[in-house]
């Protein structure tokens, strides 16, 4: 900056203070009149007398409970909460925990720097170690494997608790924290000189008021020092709290193996344990009348669903049709703009669809129509995977004169008749293949069904997987940020609260 630069800037702060002081004059005259009232009056040795037994008197009190809290050997109680004893650990584990807490208590009932606190933390794994082996482990006596594991765990932990409870913590990119811990010694440089500043203008301005803030920053000085302390103890104490919960982890044998671990094992010589994506959601789709709840009857082997020749759903309900498995039944479209907005969305959110198509039923404009909705509600997100899709011509039965037939036989002519019928489905649909069925009793090509879902249920797992991952990977917006504010705002408040009381 040159020297004219510099000057400019002088110049205009002491203009801005100038003005400050022309706008103050007022209050700073009426300030200097009382105190010249005080002053003829006598009054003024006794207020400043009065001020300081005021502040000694508190600062008194403050000191006896203090020393009453360590001459009882007392610990005051805690604002905030440290780690709990895992249900999963057992009572030698849960007794090892709690000696553990006790003797990071009376270690800090004496004040401990920052940077002796590393060190104290290790003391404190030893003394897990130590004392879970009966003296046969110390402090590194664990594998590679079960480091990494622990550090998963730890970073899991905090991860899930900065999504929780700090806004917009998934957008905070790290070069943004690098560039406000390199600034922050400037910034805590500027407040205190920008706080020096103001009090003196205070003063300038109003001495009165000036005095008086003065006055109170003085006497809240030692209770803000004191509870400074008691805040510094108590986050000391937990994080000491969580080496000694990750140290009963860690020599308990508990990070030997993982959880995906433990369910390969148990696969070998049990059921295997329900995928984590959740169930497979099913959705049948359909013309108004195809017979979408009589399939879905079938496939569920009861009458879970209501069927009629009139429409019987208006609303997507589901049922789960066997572990791992949902089957959701949609209101018919009936060619309206509307309904096939809904059922695409629907759709959308499937992991796979089973289409139900009337083989005796030859209009298809509405099946045409859902379909451009399917895919332009799929276009709105590219990185969507699609789910796969499975054509049935239901009735097709009332195709085949004389059905049914001794053993389902089908003939030339039947195969002929359901080979058109099917073609005629999938040329004006744009799909290679339909499946014709029979879903009402006597049902018959149930069975080919049932294997065309359990062939593409692979598939169907992968598109979940994949909407579930994006869901993830999406923000929650401003709506969700405002609650991880509102969150973390109120564990503050609670802690503030709970410290006045």
């Amino acid at each position: 900056m040159t020297l004219v630069e510099r000057l400019r800037h002088t110049l205009l702060r002491w203009d801005r203070l100038g003005l400050a002081a022309v706008l103050a004059l007022p209050l700073t005259i009426s300030s200097i009149l009382g105190f010249m009232y005080l002053h003829e009056h006598g009054y003024l040795l006794w207020f400043a007398l009065g001020s300081a037994l005021f502040y000694a008197g508190f600062r008194g009190a403050v000191a006896i409970a203090r020393w009453r809290t360590r001459s009882l050997g007392e610990r005051e109680p805690r604002e905030l909460e440290g780690p709990k004893p895992s249900p999963e650990w057992s009572d030698a584990e849960k007794a090892a925990f709690s000696r553990a807490r006790s003797r990071i208590d009376r270690r800090l009932r004496e004040q401990l720097p920052w940077a002796k606190l590393p060190e104290e933390a290790l003391s404190v794994v030893e003394e897990v170690a130590a004392d879970l082996s009966n003296g046969q482990r110390s402090a590194l006596d664990f594998t590679l494997p079960e480091a990494l594991m622990l550090v998963d765990q730890v970073a899991l932990r905090y991860r899930a608790f900065l999504l929780e409870n700090v806004p917009y913590s998934d957008r905070l990119s790290v070069r943004t924290m690098h560039w406000l811990w390199r600034k922050q010694d400037a910034a805590l440089t500027a407040w205190e000189t920008g706080f020096l500043a103001w009090r003196g203008v205070r003063l300038v301005l109003n001495p009165a008021v000036g005095l008086l803030r003065e006055a109170e920053r003085v006497m809240a000085t030692g209770l803000q020092d004191r509870l400074t302390e008691k805040f510094r103890r108590d986050a000391q104490a937990i994080l000491l709290e969580e080496a000694a919960q990750a140290a009963i982890d860690l020599y308990s044998g508990r990070l030997k193996v993982t959880d995906a671990d433990i369910s390969r094992h148990a696969a070998r010589i049990t059921v295997p344990e329900a995928r984590p994506e959740g169930a497979v959601q099913i959705v049948i789709v359909g013309q108004t009348a195809a017979g979408k709840s009589t399939l879905l009857n079938a496939l569920l082997e009861e009458d879970a669903a209501e069927t009629d020749a009139a429409p019987t759903t208006d609303t997507a309900v589901a049922h789960a049709m066997e572990e791992g498995v949902r089957l959701v039944d949609t209101p018919g479209i009936d060619g309206s703009e509307r309904m096939a907005r809904a059922v695409a969305a629907q759709m959308v959110t499937a992991d796979l669809v089973i289409w139900v198509h009337r083989a005796n039923r030859p209009g298809r404009a509405a099946d045409i129509a859902l379909r451009d909705e399917f895919a332009t509600a799929m276009a709105r997100d590219p990185a969507s995977r699609q789910p796969p899709v499975i054509h049935v011509a239901n009735a097709a039965d009332l195709l085949l004169p004389g059905w049914p037939r001794p053993e389902n036989t089908l003939t030339s002519e039947d195969r002929a008749r359901l080979d058109a019928a099917t073609a005629s489905i999938a040329q004006a649909m744009g799909v290679a293949e339909v499946l014709p069925i029979r879903a009402e009793a006597p049902d018959w090509n149930l069975d080919t069904l049932r294997g065309a879902i359990d062939a593409v249920l692979p598939e169907a797992r992968m598109t979940r997987r994949n909407r579930l991952r994006r869901r993830a990977a999406e923000g929650e917006g401003w709506r969700g940020n405002l609650t991880r504010a509102r969150k973390g705002l109120g564990s503050v408040g609670r802690v503030f609260s709970s410290r006045w009381r």
